[in-house]
């Protein structure tokens, strides 16, 4: 009987199973505790040195447009936040008036609402007349 019971819990048909259950037990968990919807970033100009006071702007993008989902004003180390974020995939760019813009910085997450820090910073740089 124990030799029986101990063959049934070493077959991979038990552990294949309690394996993807653990598996996908352990990334609910970190979705639970990731998911705020917070992105959080830098604005700088194009020497480095931070930019206060720039406007950036977070745009969702869906298949066919993007829509505008607010603006954040950044403060006097650049640095900027959005707490709403209830998307997968963002666009950010920030702009100040008298030092220009910065190109669009497209953000994949792996989830709705997931929390994240923008490891580069958004460089403000002015623009060509067009």
């Amino acid at each position: 009987m124990i030799l029986r019971l101990s063959k049934i819990l070493t077959h991979r048909f038990i552990w294949l199973p309690l394996l993807l259950a653990a598996l996908v037990g352990t990334w609910n968990a970190y979705v639970v505790r990731h998911n705020d919807g917070q992105v959080r970033g830098r604005v700088t100009a194009v020497d480095g040195t931070p930019v206060a006071g720039a406007t950036v702007r977070m745009m969702e993008q869906n298949f066919t447009t993007n829509s505008d989902r607010g603006s954040a004003t950044s403060s006097a180390d650049g640095s900027f936040e959005f707490t709403d974020n209830r998307s997968h995939n963002i666009q950010l760019h920030a702009e100040k008036a008298g030092l220009g813009r910065s190109d669009q910085k497209i953000v994949r997450l792996y989830f709705r609402a997931q929390n994240v820090t923008l490891e580069a910073p958004l460089v403000i740089a002015p623009q060509a007349n067009k």
